[in-house]
C-alpha cells in the first residue's frame, strides 16, 4: 500500500470510465460513477458493469442521469470514480486469483427431460445420495451419466465445488468419453485449487476433441494455472488458429513475456513454495531467507486463519521493469498476487523488513483466495492483507474518519472489485478504507467470524449478504459504524 497522504484526501478521484452506452450514478457523497446501465428496484439501486451486476443502496445515491458525465473542471472540483467493481475478463493485474476457468451453461431448468430427472435425484434438503445409488443399480450407463452430471451441476451452482467434483468423477466412470463431463470435472477441481488435475481431465478432453475452441481455451488457462506456461502457450495459439479472438491473443501475449523471464529463471522449493528466480541475480543465501520467510509467514497465517490452501504457492521474483512489462501494473502497486506471488526484488540482496511485510501481504491473498473461492470482496481482501502485515486502523490519518464521518467515503459496494485501475491517490484512499472496515469487523466480531463470511462468501453468498448473516449489519450500517471506530 503507498504512504497515504492525507492532504490530498478530498481531491483523489478525478478519472472516470466512459461505456459505449452508459448511465451516470451521482452518489450523494459527490463522486459519481459510469455505468452500462442503472436501475431501481427494491429499495436498492442495480447497475451493471459489462454483463456483471451489482447493487449499491438507495440512500447512497443522488440521481441517476442518461448518458456520459459532465468532463473535469481543469481545477479538479468535479470529483468523480472510475468504476472498478469488478476486474474486466482476463485482466491480469492486480487480482488475487488464478485464471478462473468460467462456469459452462447447465442443462435448461425448463427442459423436461431435466426437470424430471432433477425432481427424481433431490429431496426437500437437496440432492438425495440414496436416489442417485438407486438411479446407478438400474444399469443405465446413460440415466446414471446425466443423474450424477445434473448433481455436480447443482452443486457447482451452490458454490459447493467439492461435493460436485465427487458426483462429476461418477458421472465419468458411466460415461469416460464424454467431454462435457471432463470440462465441468476441471472447473470444479480448480474451483479447489487442484489446478494439475483440472489440466488432467482437460488433457483428456482434448484428445477426444483436438479441435475444440472450448476445450482449449479451458485447458489453456488450466495449463497455466499449474504452471505450465509453455504448454498454456501452446494451447492458446491452438485456439487462434480455430478462431482468432482478441482476449487470447492478449492472454498468450502476457505468457509469452512471463516465459521468457521463466526460461532464464532457475527453481526451487521448498513445503509450500516454489520459488522462481535469476540464478545471476538472487544469491543462494538471499533464496534460503526468502523461503524461510515465507514459510515462516505460512505457519502464522495457517494458525491465524486455522486453514491451508490445497495447493503449492509460486512466487516469482522479478526486476522492476519485467515486473512492470510483465503485470502492466499500476505505478503504485509494490508487488501483485494473482494466483502467483510477483516480486519486484531490484537490487536487494537480503531480507528488508519492508520485503517481509510485501510477502506477508501478498501471501495472505493466497490464503483468502483459496478460503473464498476467489469471490472474496477487494475491500475486504486488501483490509485482511494490511492486517495481517502489522497494519491496523489506529494508524490511519483522522481526515479517514472524516470521510466516514460525513459520508463521502468511496461506498464499499465500489470497492468490491479491484483497485488495479485507480489512480495513486484513489488507490491510498480505497487502501485505508479497506483497513478500517476489515479492522472494524476483526475487533468487534474476531477472525473466527470473519473467516465465516469468506467461506460463506465462496459458497455463493453474496457479498453484503454474507456480511448481514455474520453481523446483523449492510454495507450503509458498517461505513457509519467504521466512522464513529474511527472518531474514538
Amino acid at each position: 500500500m503507498p504512504h497515504f497522504k492525507s492532504k490530498l484526501i478530498f481531491c483523489f478521484l478525478l478519472a472516470f470510465a466512459r461505456p459505449i452506452s452508459a448511465d451516470t450514478l451521482y452518489l450523494k457523497n459527490g463522486m459519481y460513477i459510469v455505468v452500462n446501465k442503472a436501475e431501481e428496484k427494491d429499495g436498492k439501486i442495480e447497475y451493471w458493469v459489462g454483463s456483471t451486476k451489482y447493487t449499491i443502496g438507495k440512500n447512497a445515491v443522488d440521481r441517476i442521469v442518461p448518458g456520459d458525465p459532465p468532463k473535469h473542471s481543469s481545477s479538479g472540483s468535479a470529483a468523480g470514480i472510475q468504476d472498478l467493481t469488478r476486474r474486466q475478463s482476463g485482466s491480469g493485474a492486480g487480482a488475487h486469483d488464478k485464471l478462473q476457468l468460467p462456469l459452462l451453461k447447465g442443462p435448461a431448468p425448463e427442459d423436461t427431460y431435466w426437470a424430471n430427472l432433477r425432481d427424481r435425484i433431490t429431496s426437500g434438503h437437496g440432492i438425495d445420495k440414496m436416489r442417485l445409488a438407486e438411479i446407478e443399480l438400474e444399469n443405465n450407463p446413460r440415466t446414471t451419466a446425466n443423474a450424477y452430471f445434473l448433481a455436480g451441476v447443482t452443486e457447482m451452482q451452490s458454490g459447493d465445488a467439492d461435493a460436485a467434483s465427487t458426483y462429476f468423477e461418477r458421472a465419468i466412470r458411466a460415461a469416460p468419453e464424454q467431454v462435457n463431463l471432463l470440462e465441468w470435472d476441471a472447473i470444479a477441481l480448480a474451483s479447489q485449487g487442484r489446478y494439475v488435475d483440472a489440466d488432467s481431465q482437460l488433457e483428456r478432453a482434448a484428445k477426444l476433441q483436438p479441435n475444440s475452441v472450448d476445450v482449449f481455451r479451458l485447458l489453456a488457462m488450466a495449463r497455466y494455472d499449474a504452471d505450465r506456461t509453455s504448454d498454456a502457450i501452446d494451447a492458446w495459439k491452438h485456439v487462434l488458429e480455430l478462431a482468432p479472438d482478441a482476449n487470447t491473443e492478449r492472454l498468450l501475449h502476457k505468457a509469452e513475456r512471463e516465459l521468457q523471464v521463466e526460461e532464464r529463471s532457475n527453481k526451487k522449493e521448498s513445503l509450500h513454495f516454489t520459488l522462481h528466480y535469476q540464478g545471476d541475480r538472487t544469491s543462494s543465501g538471499f533464496q534460503r531467507e526468502l523461503l524461510a520467510t515465507l514459510e515462516n509467514q505460512y505457519q502464522e497465517l495457517a494458525r491465524e486463519f486455522g486453514y491451508e490452501p490445497a495447493s503449492n504457492i509460486i512466487v516469482i521474483l522479478y526486476t522492476q521493469k519485467e515486473f512492470m512489462d510483465i503485470t502492466e501494473a499500476p505505478a503504485w502497486a509494490g508487488a501483485l498476487n494473482d494466483g502467483k506471488l510477483r516480486i519486484p526484488v531490484g537490487g536487494l540482496t537480503s531480507m528488508t523488513p519492508s520485503l517481509e511485510r510485501v510477502l506477508k501481504h501478498e501471501l495472505t491473498h493466497s490464503f483468502v483466495a483459496s478460503l473464498g473461492a476467489g469471490r472474496c470482496p477487494t475491500w475486504l481482501n486488501e483490509g485482511i492483507a494490511q492486517m495481517m502485515e502489522g497494519r491496523s486502523s489506529s494508524g490511519l490519518p483522522q481526515e479517514v474518519g472524516q470521510l466516514f464521518r460525513e459520508r463521502k467515503e468511496i461506498p464499499l459496494s465500489v470497492l468490491q472489485g479491484s483497485f488495479v485501475r485507480f489512480s495513486n491517490i484513489q488507490a491510498q484512499v480505497a487502501y485505508a478504507e479497506s483497513l478500517a472496515a476489515a479492522d472494524y469487523l476483526r475487533q468487534r466480531y474476531g477472525m473466527g467470524e470473519v473467516r465465516r463470511m469468506l467461506e460463506s462468501i465462496a459458497s455463493g453468498v453474496p457479498d453484503e449478504q454474507a456480511l448481514r448473516n455474520s453481523t446483523g449489519l449492510d454495507y450503509s450500517e458498517l461505513e457509519r459504524r467504521v466512522g464513529e471506530s474511527l472518531s474514538r
